[in-house]
């Protein structure tokens, strides 16, 4: 497994938390990392408000499971399950954003996320309580299988 780095939005952030965690999609619906990637012991599944900004102009916190690796700080989402969340979720309160690309920022902390489903809040209010990400990682998978002796 190969591992790639990149910082998040430059030196600008989007929450006024510091960042936490490091972050990675999952886009292999066939590899669920229920070892983590970074230091292979076995992850944990807990649930985090992601913080997801849609295309054109709109944010939306799910509660969402993820696997998690305290150790490496290591949150992974799985794509799949994501998009069919936020495709659920669209089609009760936007049909039209259905498709739209997408992005997660963050996550927020729960006792806020608990505050704004009982009271939605503004934009103002909800940045205080969002924590960007500290980094994006991406891996490469590679299938198990005979590989020749000089191949890593």
């Amino acid at each position: 497994m190969k591992k790639k780095s990149t910082p998040r939005f430059g030196e600008s952030r989007f929450g006024e938390l510091p960042p936490r965690y490091k972050f990675y999609l999952n886009p292999y619906s066939e590899y669920r990392f229920t070892s983590c990637p970074i230091c292979e012991k076995l992850m944990k599944w807990r649930k985090f408000p992601l913080m997801i900004h849609i295309d054109p102009m709109m944010l939306i916190v799910l509660n969402m499971h993820c696997r998690f690796c305290p150790d490496c700080d290591l949150l992974i989402a799985h794509q799949n399950e994501l998009e069919a969340q936020l495709a659920a979720h669209m089609s009760e309160h936007d049909p039209s954003v259905i498709g739209n690309k997408y992005i997660v920022i963050g996550t927020m902390e729960r006792p806020a996320w608990r505050e704004g489903m009982r009271q939605p809040k503004l934009l103002d209010e909800m940045l205080k309580y969002i924590a960007d990400f500290k980094e994006e990682l991406s891996f490469t998978v590679r299938p198990a299988g005979w590989y020749p002796a000089d191949e890593k």
